[in-house]
């Protein structure tokens, strides 16, 4: 396993170098340089906020860019080539930021989210950016909006496009935050954002759609088809738009009960499966960090304690749901749907989100999306890799089916810390994984 030093660099005049021994690597990103020809990155960030004249503040923009660097990282650096037993690696990073202080205060929790987002090992060596600065307010076409305490993230996939709808229901005006990195996930979202102004007019929402792509084919690049990383730059997206348009703004995360929680399915998954883009720990740490630096906008997942098929039946639109819900777009690896012969971005069918989502839809009723496999008719082999989630899931209940459920708390505690001293809370968490495994064993023995 190599252990690989990453330099953040917020542009081009920043000489800032490191002496690493012979049997490490380096890698410089520089975070402000988008030149596909040469940089680590491709984005639209920065012209996104300038053209929407945001403007954030050193410790937001810090922020940021630390986010666009370990984002690269992630996806530029191969598991199966550098990792240890092919997966877990080893980073030091080196982060300008202005307010030296602050950060390094937070520099321990930083490393520890890092590593219990990815199962990689992170050092973060901050270093005083003495070249900060704050851009001159421009004049662009897009005033900054007015009167928005609400900022939620809008992937395209259907917990996020409930949330939306639930938001725009109570008739307060909204910002929504997407990301994307291919042409499939921004066209979706383009499209849902297209059809909620048309039920909720132009005015009822702005939104901001981030491209960012890592490099993945430069020179020194070597292709990682995870993507741990993504929701820590996701996260940053929407907190420094947040941050950005009221300091006092609620910054939203809609996602499930049941897959924030991510109980590993099976022992085996507790490394490379075991995803945690959302777990109260995740969230409670990520809290932390911020308040830090000085960033005060709550951060909330309402849905914590809704399993799926709940916040299906719980949505405040039901018309709108039923029309529009089966344009979101949920799968892991939706543009593999071409290999069995069909257009990109249609859900396959048997990865974990697919089957949760299919789950919902068997529990509420509402409408039934389009899948490349009915795994119920025709289910994929259990020996390949697209009947393994399937298999994981059958495991998974038959092992905590005569489980009490206080020993359930056990799995629950598997994928991390549930950050509470209340055992009434730990209850709500458990019977939230109860309840979301009893929907997909429902699905998967209909």
């Amino acid at each position: 396993m190599n252990i690989w030093n990453i330099i953040i660099k917020q542009h081009g005049k920043d000489t800032f170098d490191v002496e690493i021994p012979s049997a490490e690597m380096k890698l410089i990103i520089n975070t402000g340089q988008h030149d596909e020809q040469i940089s680590m990155l491709s984005s639209n960030v920065f012209k996104e906020l300038k053209q929407n004249n945001l403007i954030l503040n050193t410790n937001v923009s810090d922020l940021l860019h630390l986010a666009l660097g370990i984002y690269t990282a992630d996806q530029v650096v191969s598991r199966s080539e550098q990792g240890f037993q092919g997966w877990s690696r080893h980073f030091k990073l080196y982060v300008p930021v202005s307010a030296l202080k602050e950060w390094n205060y937070s520099g321990e929790k930083l490393a520890d989210i890092l590593s219990f987002l990815s199962g990689d090992k992170w050092e973060i060596f901050f270093r005083k950016n003495e070249m900060s600065v704050t851009r001159k307010l421009e004049l662009f076409a897009n005033p900054i909006p007015k009167n928005i305490r609400k900022v939620s993230l809008f992937s395209g996939g259907l917990d996020s496009f409930i949330g939306a709808v639930d938001l725009l229901e109570n008739k307060q005006k909204v910002a929504f935050v997407s990301h994307y990195k291919r042409g499939s996930e921004g066209g979706v979202q383009t499209k849902l954002y297209a059809k909620l102004k048309e039920k909720y007019g132009d005015e009822s929402f702005v939104q901001y759609q981030f491209y960012v792509q890592p490099n993945q084919h430069h020179k020194n690049a070597t292709k990682e088809a995870s993507s741990r990383a993504r929701s820590f730059l996701f996260m940053c997206l929407g907190i420094s738009v947040a941050n950005s348009l009221d300091e006092h703004a609620d910054f939203i995360i809609p996602e499930n009960g049941l897959i924030s929680l991510n109980v590993p399915l099976t022992g085996t998954r507790l490394g490379s499966h075991s995803t945690r883009t959302t777990h109260p720990y995740y969230l409670k740490i990520f809290k932390e960090i911020i308040a830090g630096i000085g960033i005060k906008n709550a951060v909330l997942n309402p849905y914590q304690f809704r399993t799926k098929g709940e916040m299906m039946i719980d949505c405040k639109n039901q018309l709108v749901l039923k029309n529009l819900g089966p344009e979101t777009l949920s799968c892991s690896h939706s543009e593999n749907s071409r290999y069995a012969g069909l257009s990109p971005g249609i859900h396959c069918g048997y990865c974990v989100p697919c089957i949760i989502r299919q789950a919902a839809e068997n529990k509420s009723k509402i409408f039934s999306s389009k899948y490349v496999y009915e795994i119920l008719k025709s289910p994929p082999p259990q020996t390949m890799k697209s009947g393994s989630d399937i298999r994981a899931f059958k495991l998974a209940l038959e092992r905590i089916k005569d489980k009490p459920k206080q020993s359930l708390l056990f799995d629950v505690l598997s994928s991390g810390p549930v950050p509470t001293d209340n055992y009434e809370i730990f209850e709500k968490y458990i019977d939230t994984y109860e309840r979301g495994m009893k929907e997909v064993e429902a699905f998967l023995r209909k």
